[in-house]
């Protein structure tokens, strides 16, 4: 009986089931192919394809269970399995992974790339966390056999990573020793330094508070040489158990195969070796509890298969479990005189001896089968022999439908000789597309050229001659023509260029060159071309196209300029200017961006044209361009704004001297059409690094000076310091805190009584605009409003809520009263403002009259026209209209003819400088004018009794102040509504 008696059982049932099933196979496709034929077996479906990387090689002892476990899953669901082996049992060392990283990268990118990936032991799997990123990226990977539990849970928390853990059944194997051998007190575990024979010792050790009567120890092999280690096994006893967990390499780099291992360990020992994992058992080993790695190979193919299903590979646990079975030499365990009785009873014998008929019973039922197949394939013979006469009978019917074809062909012979005529034709209308080919040539200025790399030598078909603007033989050396033609550091190019080709560096031969004389008759030459090989794989010729590119490059220089230039003033384009900018600030050099606006350009464009505009911008620039110099750079921005940039300059009176300079260039008119044109111009400085080292940032503070310069008077230049910087960005705030409160109902109006002086009732309102979070007073926020264009909005706002009010008072009982809305000179630009308030009116049953829109002054100084179809679209209406702030600006009271106007009211300063002394004369003289035009009259801003009864003596007609009342919510305005607020104040 051979040592390994139980792999020759199990090979014995493997082969019987292997018959059976081959002879099932057999049969059935031999009876579907004289059923159905051939085509039944056509099928197309998609094959999956799985990489398993394993540790060690293919005669490791656990590696064939694996890859027959992982194989019973796969075959089934016609999934490829394709093996790679590390051999790092042998060769754990750093230059035998490198060369399998290298080898295994290379094949994955020669080879599509695989749907999953299962990695044998501990060193597969740490190869694939090394390589994960760069080999198996968002690939699924199964690891299995992995002894190092602490590695083998960091793997697992990758979303891309599941396995089996495998734990060696030591302590099992251990509890069966003890039970083998009673009188044992210690314990001795021979193991390695590989990562799995880490990983065996690390489970080994921690068994210890296990077995607290046994002494643990350990020999590990590469501290011994194999004699030494020989020598020390020798030296146990029977009160130890031996278990053998992994022995390779010994301190001398020698390598032991496993049977020979598990020899040599019986050969110097006089105890029972154990062993926890797979293999030996038959070869010297006594046994103990084993890993089934065919179980295990089945468990991680099963979890692939559930991937490649759809499983997401994150919501798979790592599986703890590891399928175990008892296995023993009995010859050893009748040799160590151990009871029958105390073996397992599942435990897997080998070395027994069986009777035949049980050892043979697959194989009889496989030759039963077999013998039946073969009676079955007789008789189809049979069937077969018969048709085959069938057939024959169907041949001497084809044998004449032969001869019939045979006189086809004699007419086909026929069409034959007609299509030769026609390729006789064919080959007339090649001759006259060589000619055309000739034309092409010819009309496209270029010339079709060979050169014969053996003897160094250029042929052209084409007149070569014309495009090249010199005499030349159309064939001659090519390192002749080369230096007759090229300028000097061209033809080094084109050599270049041929070298790279030919040594696989360019895809083909694609270089403009330049041809030598002077610079008025020299060309652009566009030579492309590709090589030809022989036999022996070397190329012997290239071959390609000469074209005459100069025309073409002289395009391309001028878009390159066009790119780079403003295309009115050509003056360098903001991108010009910036790449100039950035190398000033990345050199760390000091200087200043000046950001220059032409003042009130636009009433020049729409007084005089656009035409004109742009002619003036040019000579601008021109003006602008005639005083720079190395250190001054002139751009435009855009539009009618320029950008300068000053270089080298660190002192502010250096900077000082070029803004002044440049604001002198302005001082005399520019002459365009026979017109003179006087320019002013508001600039901002930025200097660098000491505002900003950021280009953007740069132009911005600039702008924002330039800016300031305009509010300040324009034509001027200003510096940016911080304080430009916290106005705007108060500013910014501001228009943030607008704009967030007309998204969020951030608003509020408060109600100011005015007062008729003859009844002393509120004879109206005044809606007064507020934020419901912040105390910002509307002479801080209604500016910026203005400025950023959102008054339109927030007008809009403050009407709708001023009539919806108008309203509630009215649903509350109280009559309905004025009520005066603050009209910005900005608000001009809602040309459906009128029309709003009429839809408004309409949904609140609001009479217009009860609407009052407050105008300034300052409105009439706006565009004329737009102004007055707007007061008349109010008349028009039925809204009334107040002229606010009288006597603060610059109309006359001439405009009060002719403005539909039905009130004035005067300014808190009018009735603070004229209410008092021989001055009353002043107010008693306006308010008898505005009665004679029929305008009521009314006083702002009064705070003391004493000038109501001034105002009162002086037939003004009503008051608007503190005197009476400040601005109230509509709350505590419906307290008051009614009451006589020259007897009685609010409070």
């Amino acid at each position: 009986m051979p040592n390994h008696e139980l792999s020759y059982r199990s090979n014995l049932l493997k082969s019987a089931k292997a018959v059976i099933h081959v002879s099932v196979l057999l049969i059935w496709m031999f009876a579907t192919g004289i059923l159905f034929g051939p085509t039944f077996f056509v099928c197309a479906e998609d094959e999956k394809s799985v990489l398993f990387i394993s540790s060690y090689s293919e005669s490791f002892v656990s590696v064939p269970d694996q890859i027959t476990g992982i194989r019973s899953v796969f075959d089934e669901q016609k999934i490829k399995l394709e093996i790679e082996y590390m051999d790092t049992k042998r060769l754990d060392t750093p230059e035998n992974k490198e060369v399998f990283y290298q080898s295994l990268k290379f094949k994955l990118a020669q080879l599509p790339p695989y749907d999953a990936v299962i990695v044998g032991d501990d060193n597969a799997l740490q190869f694939a966390l090394d390589h994960q990123a760069e080999l198996f990226s968002q690939i699924p990977i199964v690891f299995l056999g992995v002894n190092d539990e602490t590695r083998a849970r960091q793997a697992a928390a990758d979303p891309y990573i599941t396995g089996i853990i495998e734990r060696i059944s030591i302590k099992e194997t251990l509890e069966i020793a003890r039970v083998f051998t009673p009188r044992a007190t210690k314990v001795v575990g021979i193991a390695d330094e590989t990562l799995t024979g880490q990983g065996n010792r690390q489970q080994f050790k921690s068994l210890r508070q296990s077995f607290p009567e046994l002494t643990f120890s350990t020999l590990n092999t590469p501290n011994y040489s194999f004699d030494e280690l020989g020598t020390e096994l020798e030296k146990l006893g029977d009160d130890t158990i031996l278990l053998f967990l992994d022995m390779n390499p010994d301190k001398t780099g020698a390598y032991m195969e496993f049977e020979k291992a598990a020899a040599f360990l019986n050969q110097h020992t006089q105890i029972p070796v154990y062993r926890a994992s797979v293999g030996g058992v038959g070869y010297g080993l006594i046994g103990g509890k084993m890993v089934d790695y065919q179980a295990l190979g089945k468990t991680a193919a099963e979890l692939v298969s559930d991937i490649l299903a759809g499983t997401p590979v994150a919501s798979i646990p790592m599986v703890e479990e590891t399928p175990y079975f008892y296995i023993f030499d009995y010859e050893l365990i009748k040799h160590y005189q151990i009871p029958d009785h105390l073996i397992p009873t599942d435990a897997v014998l080998i070395n027994k001896t069986e009777h035949p008929l049980d050892k043979y019973r697959n194989l009889i039922w496989a030759t039963a089968i077999i013998v039946s197949f073969l009676t079955l394939v007789t008789l189809l013979l049979i069937y077969d022999n018969l048709k085959r006469r069938s057939i024959q009978k169907a041949l001497v019917a084809s044998n004449a439908k032969l001869t019939a074809t045979y006189k086809e062909m004699e007419t086909v012979e026929g069409t034959l000789r007609r299509q030769y005529e026609v390729m006789a034709e064919h080959d007339r209308e090649v001759g006259e597309l060589n000619q055309k080919f000739e034309l092409a040539i010819e009309g496209t200025n270029s010339a079709v050229w060979e050169v014969d790399l053996t003897s160094k030598t250029v042929s052209f078909a084409g007149d070569c001659s014309r495009i090249i603007n010199r005499i030349l033989s159309n064939h001659c050396h090519v390192h002749y023509w080369m230096d007759v033609v090229l300028e000097a550091s061209h033809r080094e190019r084109l050599i270049t260029e041929v070298s790279n080709y030919l040594q696989g560096k360019s895809a083909l031969i694609n270089i403009q060159v330049l041809t030598a004389g002077p610079d008025t008759q020299q060309k652009w030459l566009l030579i492309r071309g590709k090589g030809i090989k022989s036999a022996d794989g070397n190329f012997c010729k290239l071959h390609g196209i000469l074209l005459d590119n100069t025309k073409f490059k002289l395009q391309e220089e001028q878009i390159r300029h066009l790119a780079r230039h403003d295309f009115l003033t050509q003056l360098p384009n903001r991108m010009s200017f910036l790449v100039q900018l950035e190398k000033e600030l990345a050199a760390g050099h000091t200087g200043a961006v000046l950001l220059l606006d032409i003042d009130n350009f636009k009433s020049v464009n729409d007084t005089l044209g656009h035409l004109f505009g742009d002619q003036l911008l040019k000579l601008i620039a021109c003006r602008l361009q005639s005083i720079a110099d190395e250190n001054m750079m002139v751009g435009r921005l855009g539009g009618d704004e320029f950008l300068i940039l000053i270089t080298n300059k660190c002192h502010q009176a250096d900077i000082e001297a070029y803004a002044n300079k440049i604001l002198s260039a302005f001082d005399e008119a520019f002459r365009l059409d026979n017109r003179e044109v006087f320019v002013s111009i508001s600039m901002g400085i930025s200097c660098y690094p000491y505002d900003s080292s950021a280009m953007d940032q740069l132009i911005m503070n600039a702008d924002t000076a330039m800016y300031e310069v305009k509010n300040r008077g324009k034509n001027h230049y200003m510096y940016y310091h911080q304080e430009l910087k916290k106005a705007m960005s108060r500013k910014i705030e501001i228009e943030a805190m607008l704009r967030a409160a007309l998204k969020s109902d951030g608003f509020k109006l408060v109600y100011q009584p005015q007062v008729d002086l003859d009844s002393g009732q509120i004879s109206g309102f005044e809606a007064l605009l507020r934020f419901k979070e912040s105390r910002l007073g509307p002479d801080q926020f209604i500016p910026v409003a203005e400025e950023t264009g959102l008054i339109s909005e927030i007008g809009r706002w403050v009407i709708r809520e001023a009539v919806a009010q108008i309203a509630r008072w009215r649903n509350q009982g109280l009559a309905e009263k004025p009520v005066a809305i603050n009209f910005s000179n900005r608000q001009l630009r809602d040309k459906e403002y009128v029309g709003y308030i009429i839809t408004l009116l309409h949904q609140h049953q609001v009479a217009p009259r009860f609407i009052e829109i407050e105008i300034t002054e300052s409105i009439l100084m706006e565009n004329d026209g737009q102004t007055k179809e707007f007061l008349k679209g109010l008349k028009d209406a039925g809204l009334a209209v107040a002229l606010d702030d009288f006597g603060t600006g610059y109309s006359s009271l001439n405009c009060l003819t002719y403005l539909p106007v039905n009130k004035i009211k005067l300014d808190k300063s009018i009735s603070d400088q004229f209410l008092q002394g021989n001055r009353i004369k002043v107010i008693e003289s306006l308010i008898l004018l505005a009665h004679s035009l029929n305008l009521k009259i009314m006083a702002e801003g009064i705070e003391e009794w004493d000038k109501v009864a001034v105002l009162k003596n002086s037939d003004c007609d009503g008051i608007q102040g503190y005197v009476f009342s400040k601005p109230l919510e509509p709350a505590e305005i419906a307290v008051i509504y009614n009451h006589n607020l020259l007897t009685k104040p609010p409070q």
